[in-house]
């Protein structure tokens, strides 16, 4: 083994221009490999970095009579009932969040993201405050003193790490509240939380029929997720006989992973894997044909190592252990190349959401499958040449020489190789295709609007000053006259959903329409708006009028609805007047309203497949808690803005702060990222195809050299042999082209998965990845094809 070794090492030194090669290809396939495992291993299976971490469960309830999968959350006297009588959950407590404003004397407002928490939660995470103390079991109780526990990060940027913070007075939500304690850096348990406060029992919580929890246990010693499942759904079915609120629900018992990490994102990194897993193949099949290449060259020496005695096996194993040699150097590289892409990778997932608890770090797995990768690699484009030039024909070998003897079997593996890299290439290409078309989708909708004279920023209202839809819409009152004064500002509205980014849905019932069975009621999405909302981003209206003040009070419910939801429900008819009503979560009807206008389309939902048809809604019709302000001016008006509304309540800030193409990027960042992702994949392995193709025509001309030299001899003229060797190469990508259409369209249906508007059968995706894999391909066969035919007929019928 040790003399194998020291040979491979001095025939790969020995042959630096060849040795380099492989290692390059194989290193960016090992490479990216390696570098979507890291990602994968820290987003799918990595446990929470709490003591426990892979015991921890999240459970919700389900609504049993919409099918298993629908999750909904849990009302606080079951979360009491769930956590007194299981026995396969050493701990249950319960988070529900809420945005929080921390606000203080001679200290701006600031919106932070804030969990409500049962007292025992960093307990049952065995977690403690790096300052203070957690919360203590009077905490959550009524009548107690208002605590907060602030996350690391406000620490450090609100209050420059001081010890002092503990004690401190501050504001929750316009609430006094004291500061107890510090957690971990780090520490965001469940979401990217950024502050705690305890989870009161109030009188509106005690309600049955109301469910804003989420509930997180700790399964016990030897307990799976399927028995706590079993014994949860069995407390559920006791609930439902004891309490009518709780008829027809069930509970879902998942890992903390499978509940935040499943579905989309699930898919879209096993996608990720599967396609740099083409990467590796595609660079694996190259190689071989390069060793394939370099075998036919290295014949007489077989055939000599053979006559001496050397069994088949030893002269295998030699020409594995150098293929294992370059694969391990390779991976040296790769593992750089993968350091670099995480880095990028995290880099560029920085400020979108990313889970506190994923770190895309490197560690013995991702080794371990590193390692794994390395020799599995060597042993799969090694193995094939090492077995088809293990055994040679020593007296073929000795007439004919190496470079002829082999070649017609040889030349028939390199073949069958470039298929395959042309079948791998095309369903990169078409997955790649889909993405971008859906990108350039997402980019194309909504052009009319001004985006980048716009401006947005949002206000959520704490309950405790402004209670119901009156007292918010005072603010607004008062609020939207002074930003409309603001030098440079044109229009000025109010928002529940900027343009593009998602609606809310109901049910509805059209007056005079066929009555329609419950179960297939139709829905529409709809938007919350107050006046000026149109001309803020230049949406006309088409028929009708825009709302005015006095629309959505009380005896003036009306409505404006795009173009296509008049078409829908009133087709070859004027929506003018026309009239319908909104079904609630229960099934009970609304008052009737009445269209008083048509606007322009709009694509208010930029990543459903099947938008429903859209509606707008007056702001005094549906006085919601939070809204996005609209703002377009000739300049960046948040400033004053800002000083505004600080003006009329000293405690409220301004959130997510941005122009509205940032607004849209920020909310799109998955689809932009995976786009590029998937886009350099499928160019890294559309330039090893067309490399594998040149290689192997070069190669086979080369040996057929004399045969063209006889053509050329008895009359084929230039063109003839251009032809030939084309058309030898051409069989080649059609038949990859085959193959590759026939697993593309299985594949496209797997990225379809995804929630975006995605057409898996795009045929100009389809048409485009065939052409330019056409043309790749006859560009790769055209430079052999013309060395070949510029060859002197008599030197090369001489060719050795």
């Amino acid at each position: 083994m040790a003399h194998d070794l020291r040979f491979a090492l001095r025939m790969i030194f020995s042959h630096r221009l060849f040795s380099a090669a492989v290692v390059a290809t194989l290193a960016l396939g090992i490479g990216l490999n390696t570098m979507v495992f890291t990602l994968i291993n820290a987003v799918l299976y990595k446990p929470v970095p709490v003591p426990g971490g892979s015991q921890l469960v999240a459970i919700l309830n389900r609504d049993l009579k919409q099918g298993d999968n629908n999750a909904m959350r849990i009302s606080y006297p079951d979360f009491r009932e769930y956590r007194a009588q299981t026995n396969a959950l050493s701990a249950v407590e319960a988070a529900s969040d809420e945005d929080g404003i921390l606000s203080e004397t001679g200290i701006a407002p600031q919106a932070y993201r804030m969990e409500h928490v049962s007292s025992g939660i960093f307990a049952m995470m065995h977690m403690k405050p790096v300052l203070g103390r957690g919360f203590l079991p009077g905490d959550d109780k009524l009548g107690a003193p208002p605590v907060v526990v602030l996350g690391y990060g406000i620490w450090q940027e609100r209050y420059s790490s001081s010890p002092g913070v503990i004690g401190r007075q501050v504001r929750v939500n316009e609430k006094p509240a004291t500061i107890v304690g510090v957690m971990p850096r780090g520490f965001k348990f469940p979401t990217n939380i950024d502050m705690w406060v305890p989870l009161v029992p109030t009188a509106d919580l005690e309600k049955r029929t109301n469910r804003p929890l989420m509930l997180f246990g700790m399964l016990k010693p030897g307990v799976g997720i399927l028995q706590a499942n079993v014994e949860m759904n069995s407390i559920a079915r006791r609930l439902a006989s004891q309490y009518p609120d709780d008829k027809d629900i069930g509970i879902s018992v998942d890992s903390f992973h499978d509940r935040y990490n499943g579905g989309p994102i699930r898919l879209i990194f096993l996608l990720m894997l599967g396609a740099v897993g083409f990467v590796l193949l595609i660079a694996c099949a190259n190689v071989a044909n390069m060793m394939l290449s370099r075998a036919m060259l290295r014949q007489r020496e077989m055939s000599v190592r053979s006559a001496l005695g050397a069994s088949r096996w030893r002269i295998v194993r030699q020409l594995l252990m150098e293929s294992i040699l370059l694969s391990l150097f390779g991976g040296v590289f790769g593992l750089a190349l993968a350091w670099l892409g995480v880095h990028w990778f995290d880099l560029n997932t920085q400020n979108v959401g990313k889970p506190y608890w994923i770190e895309f770090t490197m560690n013995y797995t991702v080794f371990g499958y590193f390692a794994a990768l390395c020799i599995l690699s060597g042993l799969l484009f090694g193995t094939a040449p090492a077995l088809r030039f293990s055994r040679p024909d020593v007296n073929e070998v000795l007439k004919d020489g190496a470079r002829s003897a082999g070649t017609h079997h040889g030349g028939k593996l390199a073949a069958l190789l470039v298929i395959f890299q042309f079948a791998l290439t095309l369903v990169l290409l078409t997955g790649a295709g889909i993405f971008v078309r859906s990108l350039l989708r997402s980019l194309a909708t909504n052009q009319s609007i001004p985006a980048e004279q716009i401006a947005t920023a949002r206000i959520d209202f704490p309950e405790e000053h402004y209670k119901d839809a009156d007292a918010r819409q005072r603010f607004y009152d008062q609020l939207l006259p002074r930003i409309k004064a603001l030098p440079g500002v044109t229009y000025v509205a109010l928002t529940s959903n900027l343009p593009g980014l998602y609606a809310a849905s109901r049910e509805v019932e059209i007056e005079h329409a066929s009555p329609t069975d419950p179960a297939h009621r139709p829905s529409v999405s709809f938007i919350v708006q107050s006046p000026g909302y149109f001309d803020a981003i230049s949406l006309p209206i088409l028929l009708g009028r825009d709302f005015n003040e006095t629309d959505g009070t009380a005896n003036h419910k009306a409505v404006i609805v795009t173009r296509e939801c008049a078409e829908h429900f009133w087709p070859g008819q004027s929506a003018i007047g026309k009239r319908f009503r909104f079904y609630d979560e229960k099934g009970k009807p609304g008052d009737w309203i009445s269209v008083i206008g048509v606007s322009g389309n709009i694509v208010q939902e930029l990543n459903t497949k099947s938008p429903k048809p859209l509606m707008f809604i007056p702001l005094r019709q549906e006085g919601w808690n939070g809204n996005a302000l609209v703002i377009r001016s000739s300049g960046n008006p948040i400033p004053a803005v800002r000083a505004a509304v600080q003006s009329l309540d000293e405690d409220l800030p301004l959130r997510d702060v941005y122009t509205l193409p940032q607004a849209i990027q920020h909310d799109q960042w998955f689809l932009h990222l995976f786009s590029r992702i998937f886009s350099g994949f499928a160019i890294i392995a559309l330039l090893m195809a067309a490399v594998g193709i040149y290689a192997v025509l070069a190669q086979a001309t080369n040996s057929r050299t004399q045969e063209i030299g006889v053509r050329m001899a008895l009359g084929a003229n230039k063109r003839n042999i251009v032809a030939l060797v084309i058309r030898r190469g051409l069989w080649q990508v059609a038949a990859g082209l085959g193959l590759g259409l026939a697993a593309a369209f299985p594949a496209a249906r797997l990225i379809a998965g995804l929630p975006l508007p995605i057409s898996p059968s795009d045929p100009l995706v389809f048409s485009v990845v065939a052409i330019l894999l056409t043309a790749v391909g006859l560009f790769a066969c055209w430079i052999p094809a013309q060395r070949a035919a510029s060859l002197d007929p008599v030197k090369a019928i001489r060719y050795e």
